[in-house]
């Protein structure tokens, strides 16, 4: 019933009330997580409101074979009505096969396919009126510029015309539905970047976490689940409870992140944590601030990784050290020399051995004298300073003063350690308390044998290796000892090691050539000691890293006598750091380090993890061989401002956030997320820490999700022009209507009267304005049906040879639009074929366009001339002419001058007819300054409709 009233209630009704379906329409389609959802609730109120008894939904596709094909995906009928998407040879078809490739064409074309079933061709008309369609419209869909499918309206109760306010309301729905399928594509799309990198996230090796600020404090906001492997909690126990994270860190910590947490700036801390199974956790946690665009914080971003092993490999070395017999040192070196400068380390040991606390070696550099027997003091102190000039090992035995009072003979050695570039960094020593040696000749023995175990049972290997004996020395050795510890760690006995050849047989051959490339360094330049990291084989084949470092012993005459040397093994520490350089080069972020140089604000790649090859496709030793490699493939709109950051986090010091172009090396554009920070370690110069994450996909999906958004309000903007444009015809049909009605029925009131007598004179005036109203009344109306049968596209000229000339003489004689006292004519004969109807209409609605818009003492010229093939009518005029920035737009249905009359304004599509209608023949229709002023309208016709 509701969809008869609709049917039944006039064309602006109608046209009312699809505009509030459309809007409908909008709210639900753009509202839903998915329109499909919204699609029949929509399609129903979208039918009711036009009258019809189908609306449905088509889409587009492609078959097997590559053929475009048709499927319908949503309908809505009224009662009892046939539903096509239930039948399967129409649910979906080919375009072709189905015998309506005319639509398809037309459709792709942006054009709409309109009008009455029987009027349609024999393959298109019996399947529509199978499905119960008397009259029928179909709009493209379009997404983006893809014509993705159509809208369809079918009335089964009756044949009609789709009126063009009506046929515009129609295309809205249209757009609406554009703009939501688009919008869904690409919340599709932004859906799949973000899984993406959530995924990232949780494949990484390591935690990552934001904390967001509320106005109670900081909130966990996101959490990795690597954090179960870590802790063994899964990440929903510390969201369910926003104290928990504090609750596992280790008492003994906790006091000291708390604090480090509330400090300004960026966290980085090693702590402990207390696992779901009791275990202790050493996890180096680091976080950063991340702003707004207003400098405001958005969030902290966290990174947190397991660190236990690391930790517990330094503590292993620390018992060792402090556990060993003998009494470790570090001194610190003077800058530039080779000269003790205090003592940074004191082994624990000291305090059994002297009875004094560490600190007391620490804290003063003369503690050293004040405790030395006098005796021994200058001798000690020559050694000292003699080790120091010459940078050779220091060998010395001296007294000291127990805490207790006695007096302990010690042994002291030490070893200058240099870095890689040969620069001194520290003496590494140890003081060993030989009193018993000493006190006793006939003890010698007894104290070797003590000697003996310490190195014997110390947890590593060492060794001994006797020079040949003369002054040359050529770098040949002869293993003369090897302590016991040679078979627990590679399981070969002490004979077996002694066998001439045995050490470099073990070495492993991919760290052979580097072992004896350094070894014969140490000889050829007559060094005193040797240090390096090799591997070696087990006798079962077990692969151990070793640390080597050993001094060349010499006699008093100072010549060569031995190497005495140590080894290590350092396998744990190295299996941890190829995991650290395993997370770092596998991950996919690339992860570099750059130098700064605060004088000139420049950084100077130093590592760049291979990663960087996948994102942008050049090899890390590109970046770091030439420092300004970097700022070369930044994009050029980009590189200013980057390379203006840079330099001044440099000198600031400040963290270092930006995202920006680079150009790949196959060309691709690749946008970078780039963070950095400056590590400030102590004793060594800053240098920066940071990472490049790849985030094309995310900047892709937000341009994406700009353009959807701007379709959408350009849908919006055509929604309410189409609404100004339905005010302004309706103002002017109602307007242009209504007068000569009104007008018409006045008279026709007072003929009618019987009480009146008329003299024959006025009842022949009154009749006159009641016909000249009534010829008002029909040119409006077939003004507005003409523009609606052109739209539609089913007027065709009908062509026949006649005096263009007389037609318009005639026109004039017998036209009552223009007084003749008005018009001049400059009419010659031209014989064409053409549409007599419509070339008068033409000159109708020009004249009748002259008259309204100039004053009524205006002089009007009409014009027919010869031109090429064809003919060539003018109509100008001596009025206020057509501004230049209107004489496109005159011609455009509904739109007028702005001296149109306010009293009768007119619809504004006579010069619209008059367009289309030279258009019709093949020509075209134009208006230009009069020479002398005024406006002067030109239309050009060919012959037979044939354009020149």
């Amino acid at each position: 019933m509701e969809s008869k009233a609709h049917a039944d209630s006039s064309p602006s009704l109608r046209r009312d009330a699809i505009l509030e379906a459309v809007a409908f329409a909008a709210e639900r389609l753009l509202a839903a997580s998915d329109w499909m959802q919204a699609a029949p609730q929509v399609l129903e109120r979208l039918g009711l409101a036009a009258g019809v008894s189908r609306s449905y939904i088509t889409q587009n596709g492609r078959d097997e074979d590559g053929d475009l094909t048709v499927t319908w995906v949503a309908e809505w009928a009224e009662p009892g009505l046939y539903r096509v998407s239930k039948d399967p040879s129409y649910r979906t078809a080919k375009w072709e096969v189905s015998g309506f490739g005319r639509w398809a064409k037309l459709l792709a074309a942006g054009e709409v396919v309109q009008g009455n079933a029987a009027d349609l061709p024999e393959s298109e008309r019996l399947p529509v009126q199978s499905h119960g369609a008397r009259s029928l419209i179909s709009l493209p869909v379009f997404v983006g510029e893809d014509w993705w499918g159509s809208i369809g309206f079918d009335d089964g109760h009756r044949e009609r015309d789709w009126g063009g306010s009506e046929l515009e309301a129609l295309r809205a729905s249209a757009i609406v539905l554009g703009a939501a399928i688009g919008r869904q594509r690409t919340e599709g799309q932004t859906r799949e970047a973000e899984s993406r990198y959530r995924e990232f996230v949780a494949q990484i090796p390591a935690v990552t976490y934001t904390d967001v600020p509320t106005p109670s404090g900081y909130v966990l906001d996101f959490l990795s689940p690597q954090i179960e492997d870590v802790v063994g909690y899964p990440p929903e126990r510390f969201f369910a409870d926003q104290t928990f994270w504090w609750s596992i860190v280790h008492e003994d910590d906790r006091d000291r992140i708390t604090e480090a947490a509330q400090a300004e700036g960026t966290f980085d801390e090693e702590y402990r944590m207390i696992a779901a199974d009791g275990r202790i956790v050493w996890v180096h946690d680091s976080s950063t601030r991340v702003t707004r665009p207003d400098g405001s914080l958005a969030y902290w971003q966290g990174f947190l990784i397991d660190v236990t092993e690391r930790h517990e490999a330094e503590e292993r070395y620390r018992v060792l050290v402090e556990e060993m017999p003998i009494v470790s040192y570090i001194e610190r070196v003077k800058p530039g020399t080779s000269i003790a400068d205090g003592v940074a380390y004191m082994s624990p040991r000291v305090t059994d051995v002297l009875g004094y606390a560490p600190e007391r070696w620490t804290e003063s550099f003369d503690f050293y004298l004040q405790v030395i027997h006098p005796d021994d003091r200058d001798q000690a102190e020559a050694g000292a300073a003699r080790a120091g000039e010459m940078a050779e090992p220091l060998s010395i035995e001296y007294r000291v003063k127990h805490s207790d009072g006695r007096w302990i003979w010690i042994h002291e050695e030490a070893v200058l350690i240099r870095e890689d570039r040969g620069k001194p960094s520290y003496w590494q020593g140890f003081m060993q308390d030989i009193t018993a040696r000493r006190q006793a000749l006939d003890d010698l023995a007894a104290a070797e044998e003590r000697y003996r175990l310490v190195v014997e049972r110390m947890p590593a290997l060492t060794y001994t290796e006797d020079l040949p004996d003369g002054d040359q020395y050529d770098g040949s050795v002869t293993a003369a000892f090897v302590s016991p510890q040679v078979s627990s760690i590679l399981g070969y006995t002490p004979e077996e090691w002694s066998v001439p050849g045995s050490w470099i047989g073990i070495i492993h051959p991919d760290d052979y050539a580097r072992v004896m490339a350094e070894s014969d360094r140490v000889v050829r330049e007559r060094g005193d000691s040797y240090a390096q990291d090799y591997r070696m084989i087990a006798k079962d084949g077990s692969v151990v890293w070793f640390r080597d470092e050993s001094v060349l012993v010499k006699d008093e005459e100072g010549r060569p006598i031995s190497w005495q040397g140590v080894m290590f093994d350092i396998t744990e520490r190295k299996e941890s750091e190829d995991r650290i350089r395993a997370i770092v080069e596998q991950s996919p972020a690339v992860i570099y380090m750059q130098e700064s140089d605060p004088s000139t604000g420049e950084s100077n790649t130093t590592y760049v993890s291979p990663t960087v090859a996948n994102q942008v496709g050049y090899a890390p030793e590109e970046f770091t061989a030439d420092p300004g490699f970097w700022k070369t493939i930044i994009h050029p709109d980009d590189a200013d401002r980057v390379h203006a950051e840079d330099l001044a986090t440099n000198r600031a010091g400040e963290g270092f956030v930006m995202e920006y172009r680079m150009i790949a090396r196959d060309g691709r554009t690749v946008w970078i997320r780039d963070e950095a920070k400056l590590i400030s370690p102590e004793g060594r110069p800053p240098y920066w820490l940071g990472t490049m994450l790849d985030i094309t996909n995310l900047k892709t999906a937000e341009e994406k999700l700009e353009r959807s958004l701007e379709i959408e309000r350009e849908a919006a903007q055509r929604l309410r022009a189409l609404d100004e444009m339905k005010n302004t015809f309706l103002q002017a049909v109602s307007h242009d209507l209504r007068t000569p009605l009104a007008a018409i029925l006045g008279l026709a009131v007072t003929l009618e009267r019987g009480d009146l007598e008329l003299e024959p004179a006025d009842t022949h005036d009154m009749a006159g304005r009641i016909a000249e109203n009534a010829r008002k009344l029909d040119r409006l109306v077939t003004n507005l049906l003409d523009m609606d049968r052109l739209s539609r596209g089913i007027i065709t000229p009908q062509l026949h040879p006649t005096d263009v000339g007389a037609l318009v003489r005639r026109l004039l004689a017998e036209s009552d639009m223009v007084r003749s006292a008005r018009i001049h004519t400059d009419i010659q004969p031209v014989v064409i074929a053409i549409d007599g109807a419509k070339v008068e209409r033409i000159v109708e609605n020009l004249l009748a366009n002259t008259d309204r818009h100039t004053p009524q003492d205006a002089q009007i010229w009409v014009s027919v001339h010869p031109e090429g093939d064809g003919v060539l009518i003018g109509v100008a005029d001596d009025g206020p002419g057509v501004p230049e920035e209107l004489r496109e737009a005159i011609f455009e249905p509904f739109l007028q001058g702005p001296d149109a009359p306010q009293h009768s304004p007119g619809v504004g599509v006579g010069l619209t007819l008059v367009k289309r209608f030279a258009e019709l023949h093949g020509g075209r229709a134009w208006v230009q300054q009069r020479e002398g002023g005024g406006a002067s309208f030109l239309v050009f016709l060919p012959d037979g409709g044939v354009s020149p």
